[in-house]
């Protein structure tokens, strides 16, 4: 284990008391030597206790405000000594080998960037269970890096270009991309999941967050094109007119429904991923939130359009 690389774990942080003392313990207790990783926190600029938790539970913390979660992350970067970045969030929770494991990944395999999936934590409720349809390290959803979670060396950080900085999510599908262009492989590993302990925990939240991340895809049509979730949407929109016209032409409120074929869609997809049967009991609650993302999807592409 002393042969094991220097690791610097960045964690972005923004008004984040509530979870990070969690997560740095989380850190903090982990089976790798502890003198051989660093963990930077970056705070974007908190006006609660978010700075002084780090202060006492990490080993550096810098000031990085008026920025977008991309330029945090490629701050702590330029301020790491590591040889591996592992990027994270403040509101998560780790299994404590998940460091030893994803460090031994990344010595196997150095040209490989590699991710990890959510798993649902043991007080999820039921919004927390059925949007991550995930209580184990058995599967994940994922299909490419997302930022509560990337192992990769710091030269190919380097060669992959880094976060983009002009857009308020998203960075972490960008890098996955970057990463592939510069001839690199990107691997989701299921014993890399963490538990996400801010996911969403009501109905409002739930639609916030997804239209917050729906806002970007007007700033990259380009990128937002290749991205099927982003056709799905459209699709949606598409139907919403044409078959509300249908029913109001026809009275005949039956055409409504067919534009919940895309949420439905979905469904299917998220509960084939799962590789749990079990879940399809639950697909009545599973569709809701499929429909739910589909609503604040719009509302953010709305919120961009009229901005």
């Amino acid at each position: 284990m002393n042969k094991m690389p220097f690791c610097s774990i960045i964690i972005p942080a923004l008004n984040e008391e509530e979870h990070l003392p969690s997560c740095l313990a989380s850190l903090n207790a982990q089976s790798y030597p502890r003198d051989r990783f660093e963990i930077i926190v970056v705070d974007n600029g908190s006006s609660d206790d978010t700075h002084n938790i780090a202060r006492r539970l990490s080993d550096h913390v810098f000031l990085k405000p008026d920025v977008n979660v991309g330029g945090v992350r490629n701050f702590g970067a330029e301020k790491s000594k590591g040889d591996i970045l592992i990027f994270t969030d403040a509101d998560c929770l780790f299994h404590p080998r998940w460091l030893e494991d994803g460090a031994l990944n990344i010595k196997s395999e150095p040209d490989t960037v590699f991710g990890g999936g959510i798993i649902s934590g043991d007080d999820s409720n039921w919004i927390q269970k059925y949007w991550t349809l995930n209580t184990t390290e058995r599967s994940v959803q994922q299909r490419s890096l997302m930022g509560s979670c990337i192992f990769i060396t710091k030269s190919n950080f380097l060669l992959a270009g880094r976060f983009p900085e002009d857009i308020t999510s998203g960075e972490d599908t960008e890098l996955s991309e970057k990463c592939m262009k510069s001839g690199l492989k990107v691997k989701i590993s299921p014993k890399l999941s963490i538990i996400h302990m801010g996911t969403p925990k009501n109905l409002t939240d739930f639609i916030k967050r997804q239209a917050w991340h729906g806002e970007n895809y007007f700033k990259d049509i380009k990128k937002s094109t290749r991205d099927l979730v982003f056709w799905t949407i459209l699709a949606f929109i598409i139907s919403c007119f044409i078959f509300s016209l249908a029913a109001v032409l026809t009275k005949n409120l039956l055409w409504l429904i067919f534009p919940l074929i895309f949420p439905m869609v979905l469904s299917a997809k998220r509960i084939y991923r799962s590789r749990d049967p079990r879940n399809i009991a639950n697909i009545h609650k599973i569709f809701f939130l499929d429909l739910l993302y589909i609503v604040g999807r719009v509302k953010g592409i709305i919120k961009s359009i009229s901005a």
